[in-house]
């Protein structure tokens, strides 16, 4: 993924305030940082106006695509808790990690007032994350099993609670 022009459409965090977003991220061990202005935005990756990460630590302008906030932190939330001390910059260990953080970050899209799941798809398009299905919710819903085990087994997912005994077929 390499961002696009700023001008794209996609939901920034200045139109959802940094409130939620660093409430979610705090949930998970993590802490969100608002880089102020257009000063430049530590551990990111691609460059402003992207999120960057070192360690526990997301760093944001307002400026900042909520995708690439969620996207930069999930990468945090699926690194191995040993090695997220170590992390500076680039987060990635390897393209089942990368997988899985497209798939938490879709998950977590939820979480976020204003943002949202069907918002987290149609931005991930727009920004040029690439699937070889050839959208986000494709991947998700058809090619993302592997994803999907790799949080289930790190505990990272909810587990589906069983239906009430009222619900259960006899």
């Amino acid at each position: 993924m390499h961002a696009p022009p700023a001008i794209v459409n996609v939901l920034r965090l200045a139109d959802i305030g940094f409130d939620e977003p660093a409430a979610l991220l705090a949930r998970h061990g993590l802490t969100l940082v608002r880089v102020q202005g257009s000063a430049p935005i530590p551990g990111s990756y691609w460059g402003e106006p992207e999120a960057g990460v070192i360690a526990t630590t997301v760093y944001a302008r307002a400026d900042t695509p909520v995708h690439s906030l969620l996207h930069e932190a999930c990468h945090l939330l699926v690194a191995e808790p040993a090695r997220r001390a170590s992390i500076h910059t680039d987060a990635s260990d390897s393209l089942e990690e990368e997988d899985a953080t497209c798939y938490l970050q879709i998950m977590l899209a939820d979480a976020l007032p204003g943002f949202g799941r069907e918002r987290a798809f149609a931005d991930m398009d727009a920004w040029g994350y690439s699937f070889r299905l050839g959208s986000a919710r494709a991947w998700l819903e058809h090619d993302a099993d592997e994803a999907r085990a790799f949080l289930e087994a790190r505990g990272l997912l909810p587990r589906p609670s069983p239906a009430p005994e009222s619900l259960r077929f006899r």
